[in-house]
């Protein structure tokens, strides 16, 4: 299998549990910018597991706290595509993670702009 995602290191993780990791996207279109991946390969949202949706609001929460304690944003946008009309690109489960701040210049139409002009 040649997914990116079945790749990463975990030494590259900035936080996990038993179903996922987080790490830094390489493209941040915010300061702090991560994503939150399966450890599991599946497409996406609608084919985690019962227990891996519990997992996901786990991390989810360790991963707002070390944001809030490393980069004190002042809100969040957590993004998935679901499917090729939803401009995903990497068919393995990832959620972005994207802090905001105020002044930061992007509405939710610039930050999928950015996301599909990075798509590999």
């Amino acid at each position: 299998m040649n997914c990116i995602f079945c790749l990463i290191s975990p030494d590259k993780y900035l936080a996990e549990n038993e179903y996922f990791f987080a790490i830094r996207d390489i493209h941040p279109i915010t300061k702090g910018h991560s994503l939150i991946i399966s450890k599991r390969h599946t497409p996406d949202f609608f084919t985690l597991q019962p227990e891996e949706m519990t997992a996901l609001l786990e991390i989810s929460r360790i991963m707002r706290n070390l944001l809030d304690e490393e980069l004190h944003p002042e809100a969040y946008n957590l993004l998935m595509n679901c499917g090729s009309a939803a401009h995903q690109s990497i068919f393995h489960f990832h959620l972005h993670f994207i802090p905001r701040y105020h002044k930061d210049g992007l509405s939710l139409r610039a930050i999928n702009e950015k996301l599909r002009s990075i798509a590999f």
